[in-house]
């Protein structure tokens, strides 16, 4: 998804503290073995490429492809209506992603909002240690709080299975996962964005960017169909 078939990352003080504290291993064994995990010191590379991160604004994958990127705020005049927001998966159900939704929607709830009337909202966790660290934040109540429907861990509508997926072509969805190929998660039309971007748009209704301290506009309801 980065244009690449093969990503090395050089492991760090993160990695270190993730093997002590979620693993077990002694530290020091836990240091040796990154310090094995980094770049020959002199190392040469055909292109050094350098980005602050800060710059980086919000992108949504199109239908189709995860390669069809665009800006969120440039998706074009007209609100991309959703029907299905799916947070989580082993892509975006890791701890930190939970507390990005969770961040999302308690300034959501602080504005006397809720998952917005028209979409079902699904999330997620990729673990059972996860799951549990959900719990213990308090995030499993906050989610149902808002409205959505909380998915012991296991794989799900990334893979066309369980709920989250579309159910017809009609359907629009955005979710967090990786992947968003022609049928993946069901006949419709699959938006991927980050968990900030997901968690935003169940509540608006709409593929919509969350702005850290802006209110979420929700689009109005539709009107509801006759039986």
């Amino acid at each position: 998804e980065v244009g690449a078939f093969t990503g090395l990352v050089a492991a760090d003080e993160r990695t270190v503290e993730f093997l002590v504290n979620e693993r077990g291993m002694d530290a020091d064994k836990a240091r040796a073995l990154a310090a094995g995990m980094q770049s020959d010191p002199d190392a040469e590379y055909v292109k050094v490429i350098e980005i602050d991160a800060a710059s980086v604004r919000p992108m949504a994958a199109l239908p189709g492809d995860p390669g069809n990127g665009l800006y969120v705020d440039e998706l074009g005049s007209e609100p991309i209506r959703i029907d299905i927001a799916y947070a989580g998966s082993c892509t975006a159900g890791k701890k930190e992603d939970m507390d990005m939704y969770a961040r999302v929607f308690r300034e959501a709830r602080a504005q006397g909002l809720r998952i917005h009337p028209d979409v079902r909202c699904y999330i997620q966790c990729g673990s059972i240690e996860v799951r549990e660290y959900c719990r213990r934040q308090g995030y499993l109540e906050l989610f149902e709080a808002m409205g959505a429907e909380f998915i012991e861990p296991g794989c799900g509508a990334c893979i066309n299975a369980g709920p989250g997926v579309t159910a017809a072509p009609g359907d629009v969805s955005i979710s967090s996962q990786n992947r968003n190929f022609p049928g993946r998660s069901g006949p419709g039309q699959l938006y991927l964005g980050s968990p900030y971007t997901v968690a935003a748009s169940a509540v608006a209704g709409a593929v919509v960017e969350w702005v850290p301290g802006e209110p979420i506009r929700p689009v109005p309801a539709r009107e509801p169909q006759p039986a």
